[in-house]
């Protein structure tokens, strides 16, 4: 593929990568076994002595497939939210139903329909990034296009951007929620950025790779109107499927993403999205 239609296709669907060689995803993990089981997240720091015991967090913890199905439906339902600003019980059922199609669309039980069904949930909502898309591949992957509809194209981009680009069929192999909870709060007047709070908060020990998406300019514009707008953070760990992994055993990440409620569509949509460096993962996020 031509380096112009990578970069039209990159920018389009704002996908992000990264590699495992920075390290987060196996490194120190000879002690995981021994790891303290209680709750610590958010206690660490980039000194060295701190690295061994983050990294025996994240390897400590008891995983769960990721899978369609009662159990992960459970699993999710029963992450606690906390209350920081009001929400409705629709509200909440459609944030622990985002967080279920996103898991499950990107795992075994997953399929590039599904993939293209859940960024394109709230309709068309970028008209002009979907031909920016279509265009690049019928250059350089007619072969994928099925259609010219926006699910056309979005399942094409997801196989072909995505999936190929990672030498993998799906991305999330388990899954861990201790420590996780929906926090729910508003902003107003101005935008503070949860990658720059987690990075005060000790919850990161190295550098991470950040994502913020074509609906953030929207929202920073929206706030400084004096419109309240609500979010939800959510934090979780997520480790590769082992088939695809390239060290002795799967690696694992810690996982953000903050969500604004859009009103106008009843639908949670992604603002952020960052990790610590380690296992490879890329999205199609603008249209989530």
């Amino acid at each position: 593929m031509r380096p112009s239609a990578i970069r039209s296709l990159y920018f389009a669907l704002g996908t992000i990568w990264f590699a495992q060689s920075a390290g987060i995803a196996q490194e120190g993990v000879s002690s995981a076994a021994t790891a303290d089981p209680k709750s610590q997240y958010g206690g660490f720091s980039s000194h060295p002595d701190s690295l061994q015991v983050f990294y025996d967090y994240i390897h400590g913890q008891e995983m769960m497939k990721v899978e369609a199905g009662a159990e992960l439906q459970q699993a999710i339902e029963a992450i606690p939210v906390e209350l920081g600003a009001p929400i409705d019980l629709a509200q909440e059922t459609s944030l622990r139903t985002w967080f279920y199609d996103f898991l499950v669309a990107h795992s075994a039980s997953g399929s590039d329909s599904l993939a293209a069904a859940f960024y394109l949930r709230g309709g068309n909502i970028y008209p002009d990034s979907v031909e920016t898309i279509k265009k690049a591949l019928k250059s350089e992957r007619p072969d994928l296009l099925k259609g010219d509809r926006p699910f056309d194209v979005f399942r094409a981009a997801y196989r072909f951007v995505v999936l190929e680009a990672l030498k993998r069929d799906y991305l999330f192999g388990n899954v861990s929620f201790f420590d996780s909870a929906f926090k729910v709060f508003e902003m107003q007047e101005g935008y503070d950025s949860y990658a720059a709070y987690a990075a005060t908060q000790g919850m990161l020990p190295q550098g991470i790779t950040t994502l913020e998406l074509l609906l953030r300019p929207e929202i920073e514009e929206r706030l400084k109107t004096g419109e309240k707008m609500v979010f939800v953070d959510v934090f979780f760990i997520v480790e590769e499927p082992a088939e695809f992994t390239t060290f002795e055993i799967p690696g694992r990440t810690p996982s953000f993403f903050r969500l604004a409620w859009d009103s106008e569509r009843a639908i949670w949509r992604s603002v952020e999205a960052f990790f610590s460096r380690g296992v490879p993962q890329a999205f199609l996020l603008s249209a989530m």
